[in-house]
């Protein structure tokens, strides 16, 4: 059994005992005849008061135990103020009913006001059953009301509330003690009079701490103004009609001190109450309002970092102003659509034709994408007449406002005096138009315009300043919510074109040779580093024939970077893995043949530069020849010489300035000679000065290691322009390099 289980029954179990013991010494002090002043000279009104707080004691905290249990976590209240009052109002109609109907259904054998006997013990067994039956029904209501009526003080309670309530509960407990022993009539003594003044003086101090009334609704308020009253006045009914408080006094005088004090406390309070809900009563509405207005903007706050949909934002931002004006209220939201080049050059037929069109210029539009309580007929018709809204927002991005729509003068109107002032006392019934008053809070967020939020009503001068402050800032959080919103989707976005030109990148890079050609005497390497995830530069070794005597050597550029460059790099592929064995002997013939196949694939001023050689390696000999592309570096001995032959890069021309212009040439290999091709990126990579690596740095640094592997000399050019543009520096295109040596015999 759990602890707190245990100690309710405990508490239970206390009060059944002091109870029956004390009503055993009613009933036998009833019974005692003349031996009632010996038994009160021992002491017995001391075991009654004793037995009297041990039950009241139990009682209040079996009460405030059970309260507690039924709140709901972290509940401020343990009993809702409407449902107190509710229950409150039916408690005391119940426990009046009952001693009511317990008085007709015995025969009444009361005390006699006059009589004192009373105050040392019961008349009757009829006396002393009612005695414990009103301490068991109405004292249990007095401490339930007591204990929330605490509940009630301190909520929002400043630092010294919850000290002024224990002093006064305190005190009158303490007064109430020190009355031990007494019986009805005598007088209090200073103890007794001392603790019970200090209670009377923090009642006072406590009957105004009502800052729970404030925050409940307008009509809970109303059902407390005609609850309230039914509860004082039946406390009033048992106190005075009932005689409840003489029963009190004559179950334990201690004991009746502290409920009457208690009765008088919640009766003040409520009395206090009363005239604190006529009071904050017309307030209600307002503050209900600003109660929902702090309620939207939370919401919206949270909603920014909650949804990324831009579209499910339009629908709750209209939806959050329509909430905060009121269930008649309109709102919706405009969209604005700036043209960029390509749509001003060809919105006039299909953005004219959108229905939900408001406003458009050479700039941009406005078009609804989302309404509430407002149809789209509605404002069209309202935005017909209104362009100047629109406008004023593209142009100035400006807060505006129409308190009559009826007798604006920027809507065409020609307001009358007279006819403004009538009009006020005759509303036209059979009007369609609910747009009387509205206003438009443009959405700005990074000094770019998003949209407009409009709020309309069915009245004039339907919004005053905090209005337009409340909708400023339901548009301020909303622009920022969208804002983000289209961030996080382009961030999305970029994230997944990346991942597209990852794999592009991977099937790019399985387009160039995945190892090197076996050519008798010769070594050839190539490396090849895109600007971006993919490039257009691209080098390739082709078989020429079947014996293997020949390879093909070509090096290209396509102009420009990225993804576009790339696909003519993989149609260049493919055009050279055709032609090549077509035509094996001459490359200037091969260069001819490729620059008609490109060339009508090729886009308006895109081009293809490329040097392409035949490698013989049982000549030992090296055929190129070279279509607008770097010249080759040729290391024989300690010389290092470029090799520079006309012609045009591929697509300038479709065919005869192309075969009139290129050329080609033969160079003889010896042992050791070395043989570079490369792209603009090698030679164009700057340091951080922007001074160009340049061509005579690319030929020292290939003359220096003309003793190395062909893998080796191409290792050496990449470290060398990457150790120059290490600091500060930058490789601004793509980089190719291939490096074909003539071994020793």
């Amino acid at each position: 059994m759990k602890e707190g289980v245990r100690f309710r029954y405990a508490l239970f179990l206390a009060l059944l005992v002091s109870e029956i013991l004390h009503l055993s010494l009613d009933i036998g002090l009833f019974y005692a005849g003349d031996a009632k002043p010996y038994l009160i000279s021992l002491g017995i009104l001391f075991v009654k008061d004793a037995l009297a707080c041990v039950a009241a004691g139990a009682m209040y905290l079996l009460i405030r135990r059970q309260l507690q249990a039924s709140a709901q976590p972290d509940a401020p209240f343990w009993v809702a103020p409407e449902d107190a009052f509710k229950r409150g109002a039916s408690l005391i109609a119940l426990n009046v009913a009952l001693i009511a109907i317990y008085g007709r259904l015995f025969e009444p054998s009361d005390f006699n006001p006059e009589d004192e006997i009373l105050a040392v013990a019961p008349q009757s067994v009829y006396t002393a059953f009612k005695t414990h039956l009103s301490f068991l029904t109405f004292g249990a209501y007095l401490l339930a009301m007591f204990v929330v009526i605490e509940r009630l003080i301190l909520f929002r309670r400043a630092r010294n509330t919850k000290v002024n309530f224990i002093l006064m509960a305190t005190s009158l407990a303490l007064g109430a003690v020190a009355t031990f022993g007494a019986r009805k009539g005598d007088a209090l003594n200073l103890v007794a009079i001392a603790f019970l003044s200090v209670a009377g003086l923090m009642m006072i101090v406590n009957l105004f701490r009502l800052s729970w009334i404030l925050p409940i609704r307008r009509d809970e308020k109303i059902r407390a103004l005609f609850l309230a009253p039914v509860i004082i006045g039946g406390v009033a009914i048992a106190m005075n009609a009932l005689r409840i408080d003489e029963h009190f006094a004559a179950h334990s005088f201690a004991v009746s001190i502290f409920l009457k004090g208690v009765a008088i406390f919640c009766s003040l309070y409520l009395v206090v109450t009363l005239f604190s809900l006529l009071f904050y009563l017309p307030a209600s509405e307002a503050y209900e309002r600003k109660s929902i207005e702090v309620r939207n903007l939370y919401a919206m706050s949270k909603f920014i970092t909650d949804v990324l949909e831009e579209e499910k934002i339009y629908d709750s931002l209209v939806g959050y102003a329509r909430d905060a004006f009121g269930a008649s209220s309109l709102a919706w939201f405009d969209l604005h659509c700036p043209y960029d080049e390509t749509t001003r050059a060809g919105e006039s037929a299909a953005m004219a034709k959108l229905p939900n069109l408001r406003w458009k210029n050479q700039n941009g539009c406005f078009k609804t994408v989302a309404q509430q309580n407002v149809s789209l007929d509605e404002i069209h018709r309202f935005s017909s007449k209104a362009e100047f809204v629109w406008r004023e927002i593209a142009e100035r991005a400006s807060v505006v406002r129409i308190d009559d729509v009826k007798n604006d003068e920027r809507l065409g109107a020609s307001p009358s005096a007279v006819k403004n002032f009538l009009r006020r006392f005759k509303r036209d019934s059979n009007s369609s138009e609910r747009i009387v008053s509205f206003i438009a809070v443009p959405l700005v967020a990074r000094n770019k315009l998003m949209g407009a939020l409009c709020v309309a009503k069915d009245y004039e001068h339907g919004f005053v300043k905090e209005d337009i402050e409340l909708i400023a800032t339901f548009a301020d959080q909303a622009a920022l919510a969208i804002d983000n919103a289209r961030l996080i989707r382009a961030l999305i976005d970029k994230e997944r074109l990346q991942q597209e030109l990852l794999v592009a990148q991977k099937i790019q890079l399985r387009l160039l040779p995945q190892t090197q050609p076996k050519a008798s005497g010769f070594e050839v390497d190539g490396v090849s580093y895109p600007a971006y995830e993919v490039g257009g530069d691209y080098y390739d070794y082709v078989p020429i024939g079947d014996d293997e005597r020949r390879i093909g050597v070509i090096v290209a550029d396509v102009s420009g970077k990225g993804t576009s460059a790339a696909f003519y790099m993989a149609e260049l592929k493919g055009v050279v893995q055709s032609l090549a064995r077509i035509y094996p002997d001459s490359p200037k013939e091969f260069l001819c043949r490729a620059n008609e196949t490109i060339s009508r694939g090729l886009e308006k001023g895109s081009f293809i530069s490329a040097i392409y050689g035949i490698v013989d390696t049982e000549r030992k000999s090296l055929h190129l020849s070279n279509a607008g592309h770097c010249p080759a570096i040729v290391v024989q001995g300690d010389e290092a010489r470029f090799i520079e032959i006309k012609g045009l890069a591929l697509g300038l021309d479709k065919g005869a300035i192309f075969s009139k212009n290129i050329r080609e040439t033969r160079i003889d290999l010896n042992e050791g000679d070395v043989v570079v091709f490369y792209t603009d990126g090698v030679v164009e990579a700057i340091d951080k000065n922007n001074e160009l690596f340049g061509y005579w740095r690319l030929a020292e640094v290939a003359r220096h290691s003309r003793r190395k592997s062909a893998s080796e000399i191409k290792n050496d050019i990449f470290n060398a322009v990457n150790a120059f543009t290490n600091d500060g520096g930058a490789v601004r295109d793509d980089l190719t390099i291939v490096v074909l040596k003539r071994l020793a015999a």
